[in-house]
């Protein structure tokens, strides 16, 4: 019969909230009614009194009879009671005083409503009490368990009672000991319940008591946790299972125990990233691509530190028109970018404060740019910093004391500043951590020539053209070629300007006795003699990159990898139609048709390019095509132009049609959307 008692206490949690919702409905409608003045809700209040009344009976019974289950603490279960049955009474008679006709009777309406809200409440937090334990509402949340070093892991403290905390603990405290089980220590666990110890091996089996009831049908009576209350996942069974074959061990460690099957596997997923880069990578809010995309087409190449993240590294290197507007345009997300690098660029001091939204900086390259000790007082915002590059600047050894506030500095290039040796040994001294990247000049000796430069100042001529080449070093010979091929120290000689009477592709490379030659430097001189008129754009291209509009590209100034600066035309999504008008017919053989590519920027070169001739300016033939396909996988940024020989034709307009590939390919990170075309120069011969 008891038993017959209990189950019909199981519905307990299904009454339970009827009446608290009911009677605050009916306070809402009671406050609503009298400030409208309106009688007719008193019927409806009554009627709403009555159906608490009624619930909060069944939700008394049915947990008095809940109550008869062991393992309730029994001053809680007391107090719970009490208050459930003064709630029940007073709510009874909150309704028959709301119907009652008797004046001082009425009277006594208002505090009995708001005795019964008090009552409601002593009455749930006592019951919450009893289920959750004393200190549910006030709780102090358990420092989180962090495993940095799974080998070191504590098996017990770190990895089998945070499953017990999550999944058991709930049901088996203090305040409610179900089967007279509690589970918030080892001490605990060992003495076990009603049953025995949940350590215990039960008879004729291999199982624990506590393993055998882990895995009973979820329906079952005795299965842990019980159906309704959150489960165990499979690789937290494994655990469990793992610890007690190893005799339930509480004060061993990880790496004491023996592993089998997917254990090693599952121990390893507990172990967390807890580096800087890490915690970053975890509160990074998601870059759109549009934005990406705008940051490109501003010229600033940006790229995502890979592919499962969304921070950011930020390369304005070299650039000479860095402004406050410039360094805006990241301010949207600034907390993504943890590398700058802004190395021989025109930064200076009065843009260190547009750094201050850059808070996350992990590394900032500052080399060979205009700041002084000035910046000193803003790096100290930049709490995260880690690497520092100050190589070829002006600080000094007062910098030294702004950076000791940069406790988490790890690395710092100070080559060719006037930082003294007394500063740098203050510098080791605030920061120990630190490891100083700095050559003295005394004792620098280069094992690689750099490259010779190749000295012009145009990429284009119409009759010949003199250039020249230099090295860094003194004592050094100069190797270079005309046509393109790799030099070598069998190469022609260098020993004063060359004369370019053609188009060449020069390459040079700088060499020393006992020193390893440089690498090649190279750079293109196209002869154009061919003078033209007028361009007319029959495409107009987009509004930020026209450039000097059709004249941009016959003006003899080649753009360079920086779009933006002015040299390009750019057209989005569609293809380049154009008409070239010369100053007078003349026999053409060659076009040759000057392109950008820039995968990250969503700029691709041409498909395809087809040339078309005409005398009178309406009636064009066509003389030649050249079909370049779309661009393999790459992520380079590079310039080339593309040359097609076509008949001697005599012409005097010249029409272009460059087709677009249109849409990025599938192999870019945004397969589909719109890509650009940026042309510049076209050269006729």
């Amino acid at each position: 019969m008891i038993q017959l008692g209990i189950q019909i206490g199981h519905l307990h949690p299904l009454f339970v909230h009827l009446p608290i919702g009911i009677i605050m409905l009916a306070f809402i409608l009671e406050v609503y009614g009298r400030l409208k003045s309106k009688e007719s809700f008193t019927e409806v209040v009554e009627f709403t009194l009555l159906v608490a009344g009624i619930t909060a009976i069944f939700s008394l019974g049915t947990g008095w009879l809940l109550g008869e289950e062991s393992g309730y603490d029994e001053d809680s279960l007391f107090l719970h009671r009490l208050m459930a049955v003064a709630f029940t009474v007073t709510t009874v008679l909150l309704y028959l005083v709301k119907r009652s006709k008797m004046g001082w009777v009425r009277k006594t309406y208002i505090p009995t409503f708001l005795l019964v809200l008090a009552l409601i409440s002593l009455t749930g937090h006592f019951g919450g009490n009893m289920t959750h334990g004393e200190d549910y509402l006030f709780v102090d949340e358990k420092e989180a368990i962090v495993i940095t070093n799974i080998e070191e892991a504590q098996v017990y403290a770190q990895v089998i009672q945070p499953i017990f905390d999550a999944k058991c603990v709930s049901c088996h405290n203090e305040s409610k000991a179900k089967g007279g089980l509690l589970m918030g220590s080892p001490n605990d666990i060992i003495k076990g319940g009603d049953t025995g110890s949940l350590l215990d091996t039960i008879s004729g089996q291999e199982k624990s008591l506590f393993l055998e009831r882990v895995h009973l049908p979820l329906d079952h009576d005795e299965h842990m946790p019980p159906k309704g209350k959150v489960q165990l996942t499979d690789n937290e069974k494994a655990l469990l299972e793992w610890w007690m074959e190893n005799n339930n061990c509480f004060e061993c460690k990880v790496n004491e125990l023996t592993r089998e099957g997917n254990i090693a596997g599952i121990l390893t997923s507990l172990e967390q990233d807890t580096s800087v880069i890490a915690v970053l990578t975890k509160e990074a809010m998601e870059v759109p691509q549009e934005w990406l995309q705008h940051v490109r087409r501003a010229g600033i190449s940006v790229q995502t530190l890979s592919g499962e993240n969304h921070l950011l590294s930020v390369n304005m290197a070299s650039m000479d028109s860095i402004t406050d507007d410039t360094l805006e345009v990241l301010e949207e997300y600034a907390s993504n970018i943890v590398e700058l690098d802004l190395g021989f660029s025109n930064f200076n001091d009065d843009l260190m404060s547009e750094l201050k939204p850059f808070k996350n900086l992990l590394k900032l390259k500052l080399q060979h740019t205009k700041v002084t000790d000035a910046i000193g007082k803003y790096l100290s915002d930049l709490e995260l910093l880690e690497s520092l590059n100050l190589y070829g600047t002006a600080v000094t050894d007062k910098i030294v004391l702004d950076l000791k506030e940069n406790k988490k500095l790890r690395n710092i290039y100070l080559w060719k500043t006037d930082v003294t040796e007394d500063g740098l040994a203050q510098l080791q001294q605030n920061l120990p951590g630190v490891t100083i990247q700095q050559i003295g000049a005394d004792v620098f000796k280069a094992t690689v020539l750099d490259p010779p430069t190749i000295i012009s100042d145009r990429s284009f001529f119409s009759d010949s053209l003199t250039i020249a080449i230099e090295s860094l070093f003194d004592g050094t010979e100069i190797y270079y070629t005309l046509d393109g091929s790799e030099p070598t120290e069998s190469s022609l000689k260098y020993d004063g300007e060359i004369t370019l009477e053609t188009t060449a592709n020069v390459k040079a490379i700088a060499a020393k006795k006992e020193w390893e030659p440089s690498n090649i430097t190279e750079r293109t001189f196209i002869k154009n003699n061919i003078a033209y008129a007028d361009v007319d754009l029959l495409t107009v291209p987009n509004e930020k990159y026209q450039g000097k509009k059709g004249k941009t590209l016959m003006d003899q100034k080649r753009g360079s990898t920086n779009f933006v600066d002015g040299n390009w035309l750019g057209f989005e999504g569609k293809h380049l139609n154009a008409v070239v008008e010369l100053k007078e017919q003349n026999a053409i053989s060659k076009v040759s048709i000057g392109a950008l590519s820039a995968p990250a920027s969503w700029i691709f070169y041409p498909t395809s390019f087809v040339v078309s001739v005409s005398n009178d300016g309406t009636n064009f033939k066509e003389v030649g095509r050249k079909d370049m396909g779309e661009e393999k996988p790459n992520a380079e940024v590079k310039l080339t132009f593309f040359d097609l020989d076509i008949p001697a034709t005599q012409a005097k307009y010249v029409k272009l049609s460059i087709k677009s590939p249109l849409k990025n390919p599938d192999w870019h990170t945004d397969p589909g959307g719109k890509s650009w075309i940026f042309i510049d120069e076209v050269v006729l011969n």
